[in-house]
């Protein structure tokens, strides 16, 4: 199962093998269901409640858990679960599934190896970040990396690399921490690659800044 999608207490989707197919699994009412988002993202140190609808974190498997809830969500709370698997995807293997050619798997190797700018573009769930773990693998072990993400889910095999994560506002609405600040702090921590896992705001202007001023091979992805 890579995807479980909840869109309220009597609708479960799961995605399996790139297939979307509904389940029978559904809950007692919108509250047992708010009470199990509740439950999850409070294990986390995190919350989802009337004034702060919304919740976006990182599960300690690794999983990303995204929910929404009333009056937000119209149809009763909504929570989405997106899975990792434990084994890692390389491009080998993306060849042997026929997801690409030999002579394009090469070029991939190539473009990783040579400190090449990228921009990952797709559309949701197309395998962005699949293929951003894939490039980071050719990475040379003795360049410091620094990945930046909104929640961790790049798997970096290099032993110089620090990973940086944003923080939503606490209870009183302070203490923000969002793509744009982590993109600025990094170049102060004597990057040779920076790694944006989804640049979708205004940190796309300092990625591209820092693109051009030394900081070659760094690499992100963006929405279609």
């Amino acid at each position: 199962i890579a995807d479980i999608m909840i869109n309220g207490p009597d609708t479960t989707y799961i995605e399996i093998n790139g297939k979307i197919k509904k389940t029978d699994i559904k809950f007692r009412d919108n509250q047992h269901l708010t009470t199990i988002c509740q439950r999850i993202v409070g294990a986390i140190g995190r919350r989802v409640d009337e004034a702060s609808p919304i919740c976006d974190a990182r599960l300690p498997d690794g999983s990303r858990v995204n929910v929404i809830i009333p009056p937000l969500a119209i149809d009763g709370s909504a929570m989405t679960i997106r899975k990792f698997t434990k084994e890692k995807l390389t491009l080998e293997k993306l060849v042997e599934f026929g997801s690409m050619t030999p002579s394009c798997a090469k070029l991939i190797m190539a473009i990783g190896r040579c400190r090449v700018n990228v921009l990952i573009s797709g559309g949701t769930g197309s395998g962005k970040t699949t293929m951003l773990n894939c490039l980071t693998r050719y990475i040379d072990p003795g360049e410091r990396i620094i990945t930046c993400e909104d929640a961790a889910e790049l798997q970096l095999q290099q032993p110089h690399v620090v990973r940086l994560e944003t923080r939503p506002p606490n209870l009183e609405g302070v203490g923000e921490v969002t793509m744009r600040d982590l993109v600025k702090n990094c170049l102060r921590m004597r990057p040779e690659r920076i790694i944006v896992g989804e640049v979708r705001g205004p940190e796309a202007f300092d990625l591209l800044q820092a693109m051009n001023t030394g900081h070659d091979g760094s690499m992100g992805t963006v929405h279609a």
